[in-house]
């Protein structure tokens, strides 16, 4: 049977065309189109295009009414009748769900040739008649909502009189309410939208009814139509008063917490609904800050508005937070769940899961996306934002906002700053809600995040404040004279209590060594600091969540985000650097709070001078923010906006390898200087030069470069020089050390190689062939003296997904974890259980394999496959053909004699996996159609499965940061009243060493007075809790960065004279 499109192209003339138009010259370079009879033309004459066209009733083409015809008007003398059809403006209509069409790519056709309009012409042709059988297989509702609301523009009429239709029915909002039952708000003002927002309605009626709420309103769509976003959100994510039927289901709190989380309800402080207010308040679109208790329950308060936002108005949330391991944690303990909606892009990703990650959240298959403040400053992060509806940003640890908090970090203000900047580009003039959540929190650093987002944004958060303390937590001080008394108190405790236990340091150095120490003493522990590398810091975490360790000695870097409750034990064995840090430190214990649990400090008043000291080391003076602006003001002699990186700002303002953490403390200079006013920091700026090295050593590197006619003699120098110390970053990377980039600047600086030289040497290598963008990275597989394991995990988890598909119809199914975990043990598959079943549906829901929806209240998910069984089949045998081809040949790299660890770093380069596999004969396999994508999907299979761990990749990069002077004037200096912010931070760091030390001092005396003490400070006005217990002379004390102790040890017996001096 004829469908519409085939009957219609017999019985209309109609054209299609495009133009290809200079990028500068905005002149028509090059002209193509074809007509329904298969007639083709392709030439520049705009007169034969004029010509070949006339007489065609309707034009169309991919963009045709914005861009082609702009271009074609002028040149046309007596005008063309035929009407437009636009391809480009019709396809999120008629293709809103994924998989998208086939031939689209946001708002350009895939072409299989450059520059090419006849073959463009002709895919708008294809496009073009599919988008009239898309058309027709609408309800007829669908086709009089979509008519009656599109008839009147310029982009559609022209289709609805070549498809034969025209609105006739005059009531279109009681139509649409009909049609949509169930998927909008029953009360929303449809009327209102008809009238003001026909064509936004129309696309988002047709999102709506997508059924699918990973699809998403294109980037180019969005940019045009940035009222989309507003009009879903009235429909879909606003409740009425009535509490219809949608509104009483989909933004009912209570039910999704069952459905998504499986809890029956929220949890309460001391009966304060705090938690199901908060979360209310973000789902009703207010802004917000949360003083929840660690331990509280955070997570739940923005991930549930987030993950309903997601599947209602198919929107993002933007989770801000410091910490990388809080980032990976909450992921991962959302992906245990079932729930495949988050995503991070941090440091400890390798290339292939951080391009993973890119293309989850621009494809809309994730709802939250975990960043640090810092990506803000990325063009690609901002790309990715402006292509989705941000539904809200999550600020976590928002007392980093606070010159008085704990842990002030300049990096956060700028996201006020960037909230407003992609508000404008989207042109919405109502503010994106905000949740700022903080566990600890005195008044003055809550009115300080009050003011700040009023300032930046003009928005007011809506407060919701914990005063319940943790009632399952017990807390002691001992007072221990040595450290063979502290460690003494440790090994009894621990030999006591024999539960779940972290015990907290100050350095790095002490995490690794008294975890040696108790390991030795017969107390298995892991160490975990912040310095760590990220494969064995995780590796050490999941040891002791997974309760292969039940010690882990860390600094205050531990515990943020990671959810173990059965922690009955927190150990300071050396006192935190605050009351704030303290609480929150010591409320990883007890999370179950059905679970009682104690908290201790083996405390001596040496611990606080320790503080005192570190705190005057990493103190960023004024005289270096001095210096750093000098620096500024010389690099900016020639014109006022520079591309630098931090560590050429350093060498300029003189700064030598002597100074620590370098580059923290010239950003940190930076964003002073930025709140001053002197200058204005932009995007950073990231250039890679190249991601492998194709020479194997030195020896073959030396000969390449000696025979190259590229190089002058002072170059092979160089040349060698840099080759060699690249070399030398891959090796380390090989070895398992994360820092394999080489950076450029650094290179320079290493070298004593100027920087343009050394992008000189680079470039010339490349052209040589020594340097290129293989894709060079490492990974860690699993090996034993006789087998490979990572080839027997991987034979596991074949066994099982051969199951799971052989239990999948193509129509879909309900299944029980349990059920299905049952079924496959009794088919022989060993290897099966729940969470690898969960582990293999993760990974076909997050490359679209399958679509999934869970419902964690009845322990099922809805399954159903995204293509036909036999597809689906052949993708599967193909990945799994793949994975074992890159596991024996990474195997194959293994150097036995380099260490017995079960995990082995070997390299490889992505290029040279993909084709060394094309070059294995096959006859059961057709490996044309590999691509470089499918090798690098196998890689992230294995790593999702466990056979493998995938490592950073190798770079060769120089990544600046964008500067604008704004002072121009160069006798102007940074003044002591511009350090006024740091200076004041660093003044409260002094006094809350000093109160912490005053807790502890008064927890060994009287422990219900030390309670007492804690209420008061994080509730009472600050000057009037300084007044209750810091009276007389102890108020002195407090501004000092000594112990009062040591101090009057020191200066205890000077004259009058020599204290003035000392005072001043």
């Amino acid at each position: 049977m004829m469908n519409e499109a085939a009957r219609l192209k017999t019985a209309k003339s109609i054209v299609f065309i495009d133009s290809e138009v200079g990028v500068d010259d905005k002149k028509i370079h090059d002209l193509g189109a074809v007509r329904n009879d298969g007639v083709t033309f392709h030439s520049a004459s705009i007169h034969d295009f004029c010509t070949f066209i006339s007489g065609s009733e309707f034009i169309c083409g991919h963009n045709i009414v914005h861009h082609d015809m702009i271009f074609i008007k002028p040149h046309i003398s007596g005008g063309i009748n035929g009407k437009y059809i636009d391809t480009l403006y019709l396809s999120p209509l008629l293709f809103p769900k994924r998989p998208y069409h086939a031939l689209l790519k946001d708002d350009k056709l895939q072409s299989d040739e450059l520059n090419n309009p006849l073959n463009d012409a002709k895919k708008a042709e294809k496009l073009f008649y599919d988008e009239v059988n898309a058309f027709h297989a609408l309800s007829s509702q669908q086709k009089q909502i979509f008519c009656s609301l599109l008839y009147q523009f310029e982009e559609f009429q022209g289709f609805f009189e070549y498809v034969n239709f025209v609105p006739y029915i005059s009531n279109v909002e009681n139509l649409i309410k009909n049609e949509f039952n169930g998927r909008m708000c029953s009360n929303a003002d449809v009327t209102l939208l008809v009238k003001h927002y026909p064509l936004e309605l129309a696309y988002t009626l047709a999102l709506i009814g997508s059924d699918d709420y990973h699809s998403i309103t294109p980037r180019w769509l969005l940019n045009n139509y940035p009222k989309i976003e507003n009009v879903i959100k009235f429909l879909c994510n606003t409740r009425c008063d009535i509490e219809c039927g949608y509104c009483s289901n989909m933004l009912n709190i209570h039910k999704e917490l069952k459905r998504i989380f499986g809890y029956d309800s929220f949890r309460t402080y001391n009966g304060e609904p705090l938690q199901e207010s908060a979360a209310q308040a973000a789902i009703d679109g207010k802004s917000l800050l949360a003083v929840f208790p660690t331990g509280g329950g955070k997570s739940i308060t923005f991930q549930l508005p987030a993950l309903m936002a997601g599947k209602t108005i198919h929107g993002l949330t933007v989770v801000l937070s410091p910490l990388q391991s809080l980032m990976k944690d909450q992921v991962d303990n959302l992906s245990e769940k079932g729930i495949v909606d988050a995503v991070t892009i941090n440091g400890l990703l390798s290339p292939i899961e951080r391009s993973e990650a890119y293309e989850r959240i621009a494809s809309g298959t994730a709802t939250l996306l975990y960043i640090s403040p810092e990506q803000l400053r990325s063009r690609t992060i901002e790309k990715l934002l402006m292509s989705r509806n941000i539904v809200r940003f999550v600020i976590d640890e928002a007392h980093c906002f606070s010159a008085w908090g704990q842990d002030f970090r300049v990096d956060y203000l700028y996201i006020g700053d960037f909230i407003r900047e992609i508000q404008k580009k989207k042109k919405d003039k109502k503010p994106i809600p905000v949740s700022c959540f903080t566990a600890t929190a005195k008044q003055k650093v809550i009115s300080d995040i009050c003011e700040y987002f009023k300032r930046k944004l003009d928005i007011d958060l809506e407060l919701f404040a914990s005063s319940a303390t943790r009632e399952n937590l017990h807390y002691v001080v001992l007072y221990k004279e040595t450290e063979e008394e502290k460690y003494t108190a440790l090994r009894s405790l621990i030999e006591q209590k024999n539960c779940p236990t972290i015990v907290y340091v100050s350095r790095t150095k002490r995490t690794h060594d008294l975890a040696s120490k108790l390991t030795s003493d017969g107390f298995p522990a892991k160490p975990f600091n912040g310095k760590m590398e990220p494969n064995e810091k995780i590796a050490n975490q999941e040891a002791f969540i997974n309760n292969e360790v039940k010690i882990i000695v860390a600094t205050s870097a531990f515990g943020m985000g990671v959810d173990k409750k059965d922690v009955r034990l927190v150990i300071h064995y050396d006192i935190s650097d605050s009351l704030e840090n303290y609480v929150q430190e010591a409320g990883r214990a007890g999370r179950d709070p059905s679970l009682q649990a104690e908290c201790y400090v083996l405390f001596n008043d040496n611990d606080l001078d320790k503080h005192f000291i570190l705190l005057n080391q990493t103190k960023l003076s004024i005289s270096e923010i001095q210096q750093v602006w000098k620096a500024i003001k010389d690099l900016t002699r020639i014109r006022p906006r520079i591309c630098c990186s931090p560590l050429e700002i350093a060498r300029q303002a003189g700064w030598d390898d002597s100074v620590s953490e370098i580059e923290m403390r010239v950003k940190t200079a930076i964003a002073a200087l930025e709140s001053a006013g002197y200058i204005k920091r932009g995007r950073n700026v990231p250039h890679i030069y190249a991601t492998s090295i194709l020479v194997h050593n030195m020896q073959e590197a030396s000969h390449h470069i000696d025979h190259s006619a590229l190089f002058s003699d002072s170059q092979r120098q160089n040349a060698k020089r840099i080759i060699k110390s690249l070399i030398s970053s891959r090796s380390i990377a090989a070895a398992g050390n994360d820092d394999a980039e080489s950076r450029v600047d650094y290179l320079a600086d290493i070298l004593g190689i100027e920087k343009d030289d050394v992008i000189t040497s680079i470039n010339l290598m490349r052209q040589e062939g020594l340097l290129a963008d293989a894709q060079d990275m490492s990974a860690y597989i699993l090996k034993s003296d006789s087998q490979n394991k990572s080839l027997q995990i991987l034979d596991k988890f074949a066994k099982l997904e051969a199951f799971i598909f052989s239990q999948l119809p193509e129509e879909g199914c309900t299944i029980n974890y349990k059920e299905w975990n049952e079924a496959a043990l009794a088919a022989g598959v060993k290897s099966s259980n729940v969470k690898n079943i969960k582990t293999l549906l993760y990974y076909l829901t997050i490359k679209d394999y399958i679509h999934k929806v869970e419902d964690a209240e009845k322990h099922i998910a809805i399954v159903r496959p995204s293509m036909n069984s036999k597809p689906l089949y052949e993708k599967f045998t193909r990945k799994i053909d793949i994975c074992r081809f890159i596991v024996g040949e990474l195997y194959g790299k293994i150097r036995y004699n380099s260490d017995d660890k079960e995990e082995i770093p070997v390299q490889f380069s992505l290029v040279g996996l993909f084709n060394a596999y094309k070059e294995i004969p096959r006859l059961d396999i057709d490996k044309s159609s590999i691509t470089i994508g499918d090798v690098a999907d196998a890689l992230l299979y294995l790593s999702k499965i466990g056979a493998m761990k995938l490592e950073g990749g190798f770079l060769v990069l120089y990544n600046s940061m964008e500067i604008k002077r704004l002072v121009t004037d160069n006798r102007i200096k940074y003044k002591v009243d511009d350090y006024r912010l740091l200076d004041e931070f660093y003044k409260q760091k002094i006094r809350q060493i000093h109160i912490v030390g005053e807790y502890a001092n008064l927890m060994v005396r009287d422990y219900n007075a030390a309670l007492q003490f804690v209420q008061d400070y994080f509730q009472m006005d600050f000057r009037k809790f300084i007044l209750k217990y810091f009276k007389g002379e102890r108020a002195k004390n407090i501004d000092r960065n000594i112990t009062p102790k040591k101090f009057n040890q020191l200066f205890g017996q000077l004259s009058d004279i020599q204290s003035q001096i000392i005072n001043d």
